[in-house]
C-alpha cells in the first residue's frame, strides 16, 4: 500500500492509512466507505445508526473526492464511494470501477462563502473584492476538488474570478480549505452551508446562487471490488428514512434519484 504513503496532505494520509491495517477480530465485518470530506459529521452519524440497527461497522475515511477516487483506482480497497460531485464518480465508472446498477444521486449542498465569527456580512458577492483587500481568498483547489470547481464556476460567472484567482490560498479538500481560514491564513473561504457546524467559530458572509454553478450532487455507488450483501445493506441503508433525517439535521437536502 505504498500508494497512501504519498498522499499529498497529512489528514488524507492518516485517514487513508487506515485502509492498509489488517481489521481486527472484533470488526471484520467492516465495510469501508470512502466519503468526501464535507460529509464527515452526517456521515459518522449514519454510520452509528447503521451499526446500531444492524450490528455492522460502516467504517468511513474521509478525503477529498479526488484523493479518495484516485486510491480506490489504485487499488485501495473499499466498499461504498461518496462523493462531493459527479465529476470523480464519472472518473471511477469510466474504469470499470463500480458496481453495475447501484448508483444513486444521494445528497445535495449549497455553496456559501464562510469567515470567522463576528464578520459583517456582505449585502453581495460584488463586494467580495473590496472587502477582501490584500488578504487572501481560501477555497478548495479547482483543479481537483468538488468545492472549488463549484466556487471557480459560480466567481467566473459573477465576473469575478479574474480580479480573485491571484489572492486565492487552495486547499486539498474543503476542510483542508477551512482549516486554513482558521489559522488567518485567509478571511473568507468558499465551502459548503453544511461546513458549518466542522467549527462553531464560522459564520457566512454570503450565499452563492444555486444558478451560477452546477448543481451540487453528492453520487453514492458500490465500488465493484467491494461489491456484496455486507456492502448493498449498508448502500440502501444510506438512503433510507433514518439515514435521510440524519443527512437534514446536518443541513444536507436528501433526494436519492437512480442513476
Amino acid at each position: 500500500m505504498n500508494c497512501l504513503a504519498k498522499a499529498s496532505f497529512a489528514g488524507a494520509w492518516l485517514c487513508l492509512a487506515a485502509l492498509a491495517l489488517p481489521p481486527s477480530p472484533a470488526c471484520g465485518q467492516n465495510i469501508d466507505l470512502l466519503a468526501a470530506a464535507s460529509t464527515t459529521e452526517a456521515v459518522t452519524a449514519v454510520a452509528a445508526a447503521f451499526e446500531a440497527k444492524t450490528g455492522l461497522v460502516l467504517r468511513p475515511i474521509f478525503a477529498g473526492s479526488s484523493t479518495l477516487a484516485k486510491h480506490i483506482a489504485a487499488g485501495a480497497p473499499a466498499h461504498l464511494y461518496l462523493s462531493a460531485d459527479l465529476d470523480w464518480m464519472k472518473f471511477l465508472r469510466q474504469r470499470n470501477l463500480l458496481a453495475a446498477d447501484r448508483s444513486v444521486a444521494l445528497l445535495g449542498n449549497q455553496l456559501v462563502l464562510l469567515q470567522r465569527r463576528g464578520g459583517s456580512r456582505l449585502a453581495s458577492l460584488a463586494e467580495l473584492p473590496q472587502a477582501l483587500g490584500g488578504r487572501r481568498l481560501v477555497m478548495g483547489d479547482p483543479a481537483h476538488v468538488p468545492a472549488g470547481r463549484y466556487g471557480r464556476r459560480a466567481l467566473s460567472n459573477l465576473g469575478l474570478w479574474t480580479q480573485l484567482k491571484d489572492r486565492a490560498v487552495f486547499g486539498a479538500s474543503v476542510r483542508a480549505a477551512l482549516a486554513l481560514l482558521a489559522r488567518g491564513q485567509g478571511s473568507y473561504a468558499i465551502a459548503y452551508a453544511t461546513d458549518l457546524r466542522a467549527d462553531g467559530n464560522l459564520s457566512i458572509a454570503a450565499r452563492f446562487p444555486n444558478n451560477i454553478h452546477q448543481q451540487i450532487v453528492y453520487p453514492l455507488a458500490i465500488v465493484k471490488s467491494g461489491d456484496g450483501p455486507m456492502a448493498r445493506q449498508a448502500y440502501y441503508f444510506l438512503q433510507g428514512g433514518t439515514a435521510r433525517r440524519i443527512f437534514e439535521q446536518f443541513g444536507f437536502t436528501f433526494s436519492p434519484k437512480p442513476r
